[in-house]
């Protein structure tokens, strides 16, 4: 049976409703039911994933929950993997998917990368925006806080979304390279390689 993304965000609240009233479940603000960094409930062995939760540990200063099937599709795969180690008793550190929230789609047959805080979410005023448009072809953007990349919006095939995820990653000052960074006639990839 098909369902649409709204229709199946539906029957998810309403059996996240379900089960909140019949147990304890703690539910955050956004009426997501609330996890740790196990992906555990507030209910013994009770675990969620994907759009049901709300992450409730604090996150990377690279990531953020956006409810996503690549989000959720992860935290199914690290919840089994915690329920698993929960079982046996064995210790698991919260797995890297965690550290830099990134998103690869296509729209209008165009291949589509967010990366970290890729809109300057939650940074207020306190950013940098870099803006590379090539017509028809590429549209590359880049958030830098203090001088290093927290986020990027890469659509077209850039090309760049390994080296900007490393660069992200190591947290190196770019400051030094101005509107430079983004320029089309230096190949960038090779240079941070």
């Amino acid at each position: 049976m098909a369902a649409t993304s709204s229709s199946a965000l539906q029957g998810s609240r309403q059996i996240l409703n379900r089960f909140s009233k019949e147990m304890t479940l703690q539910v955050a603000e956004d009426s997501g039911l609330k996890v740790d960094d196990h992906m555990r409930t507030s209910e013994p062995d009770v675990y969620a994933a994907g759009d049901v939760c709300t992450t409730g540990w604090d996150p990377s200063p690279l990531w953020q929950q956006m409810r996503l099937w690549t989000q959720a599709r992860q935290m199914g795969w690290f919840a089994a993997r915690c329920m698993a180690a929960d079982l046996l008793d064995e210790p698991v550190e919260l797995d890297f998917c965690f550290e830099l929230f990134s998103h690869i789609t296509k729209f209008f047959n165009y291949k589509v990368v967010l990366l970290g805080k890729f809109n300057a979410q939650g940074l207020g005023q306190d950013h940098e925006l870099l803006v590379r448009c090539t017509k028809g072809k590429e549209y590359v953007k880049v958030v830098l806080r203090q001088g290093r990349m927290v986020g990027a919006v890469l659509i077209g095939e850039t090309d760049l979304e390994e080296t900007f995820e490393n660069l992200m990653l190591n947290q190196m000052d770019l400051s030094a390279y101005g509107d430079e960074l983004l320029n089309p006639n230096i190949d960038i990839e090779d240079y941070f390689d």
